[in-house]
C-alpha cells in the first residue's frame, strides 16, 4: 500500500529545516570575531530617515555595546552607540541606502568606559529600509596609523611640523588665499650663530634652545599659525588670511620681542638672536616661489647684520 505524507507534516519538516538553518547561521554569526547587525530605518512623515533600530545583532556586536543581544533588539542608534558614534553610523547607513550598494568607512566613538574607540564598518543595503552592517574594532591599528602619520609629518625634537607638512600646508594656504582674496604670510627664520651655542654649552643645551625657541615663536603668533622646523636651527612660519602687510610686521615684532629674554639653563643666561625673511602672497604665486623669496630675504637679513627681519613686497603674478 502506498503511503502519502500529509501536507501538515511536510510544512512542519520544512519549518524545522529552516529553523535549523537559521540556528546554524546564528551560531556562526555569534562565533565570529566581527560584529554583525541588521538595522531598519525609522522614517518621519515626510519619508526622511530619522533613525535606525536593531533587527538582529550577533554576540560580538552586543559585547561591543556592553549589552545582551535580546536587550538590544529594537533599540535605536543613540541607545546602541551614543554620541558621535551614532551620528557617524547614521550618515553611513543613509549613504548606503541612497547609493544602493555597499559602503565602507571607519567610525569613531566611545566605549562603555568612555575611552575612544574606532570601528571599521561595511554596510550593505537590502530592500528599501534595511541595512546589513559588519564591523570590527580597529582602535589599536588606528592609533598606530595616527602615530606613524604624526612621525611622518613632525619633527621629533620639537614636536613641530616638519618640511613635508609645511609644504602641504603652504600649498593649501596659498590656494585658500587665492579663493578668499586674502594674503598668506610666510617666514623663514633661524637662530644667529647657533653653532656657537652648541660649541660653548653642548648639544644637549642646544637642543633645549631649539625646543624653547620654537615654543616662543608659537606663543607669539595666532593659534591658527603653523610653526615648522625645517632642519637644524632653521624654522618656518605660515600665517593664514592676513589683510595687509602691517599685520605681518606686528606679528614679527612680537616674535622678536619674545627673543629679547635670554634662554636660561642652570642659572646661566644664553642670549639668542634670530634673522628672518618674510613674504606676503595673494595666492597667485607658486608655493615654491614663495619659499624661494622668503629664503633669499632671510639671508639678506643676515648679511645686513642679523637680529632682524625683512619683509618682501606682496608677491603678485600678473
Amino acid at each position: 500500500m502506498r503511503r502519502f505524507v500529509g501536507r501538515s507534516n511536510t510544512d512542519r519538516e520544512i519549518s524545522l529545516a529552516r529553523q535549523a538553518q537559521l540556528d546554524l547561521i546564528g551560531d556562526a554569526l555569534d562565533a565570529s570575531d566581527d560584529g554583525f547587525t541588521i538595522w531598519q530605518s525609522v522614517r518621519a512623515a515626510d519619508q526622511s530617515i530619522e533613525d535606525f533600530k536593531v533587527v538582529l545583532i550577533n554576540k560580538t556586536g552586543a559585547d561591543a555595546a556592553g549589552r545582551s543581544q535580546l536587550d538590544l533588539i529594537g533599540k535605536s542608534l543613540i541607545e546602541v552607540a551614543p554620541g558621535e558614534g551614532a551620528k557617524g553610523l547614521h550618515e553611513l547607513f543613509v549613504k548606503a541606502l541612497r547609493v544602493g550598494h555597499s559602503v565602507k568607512d571607519i567610525v569613531a566613538g566611545r566605549s562603555m568606559d568612555g575611552s575612544p574607540v574606532s570601528f571599521e564598518n561595511t554596510v550593505v543595503p537590502f530592500g528599501k529600509d534595511l541595512v546589513f552592517a559588519t564591523f570590527r574594532d580597529v582602535t589599536e591599528s588606528e592609533h598606530e596609523h595616527t602615530r606613524l602619520l604624526w612621525i611622518a609629518e613632525h619633527d621629533f625634537l620639537t614636536g613641530m611640523p616638519n618640511r613635508a607638512k609645511l609644504q602641504e600646508s603652504l600649498a593649501e594656504s596659498v590656494a585658500r588665499a587665492r579663493e578668499k582674496g586674502r594674503l598668506t604670510g610666510f617666514v623663514f627664520i633661524d637662530i644667529d650663530h647657533f653653532k656657537n651655542i652648541n660649541d660653548t654649552f653642548g648639544h644637549d643645551v642646544g637642543d633645549e634652545v631649539l625646543v624653547n625657541f620654537a615654543k616662543r615663536i608659537s606663543h607669539s603668533l595666532p593659534e591658527s599659525s603653523l610653526v615648522a622646523r625645517i632642519a637644524g636651527d632653521e624654522f618656518a612660519v605660515l600665517i593664514h588670511e592676513l589683510e595687509q602687510e602691517a599685520q605681518l610686521k606686528e606679528l614679527m615684532d612680537e616674535v622678536f620681542a619674545a627673543m629679547q629674554r635670554p634662554f636660561r639653563r642652570n642659572e646661566v643666561d644664553i642670549p639668542v638672536t634670530c634673522s628672518a625673511g618674510c613674504v606676503l602672497t595673494d595666492g597667485s604665486a607658486h608655493p615654491d616661489e614663495v619659499m624661494r623669496i622668503a629664503d633669499k630675504a632671510m639671508y639678506r637679513a643676515k648679511y645686513e647684520g642679523r637680529n632682524r627681519y625683512l619683509v618682501e613686497p606682496i608677491i603678485q603674478i600678473t
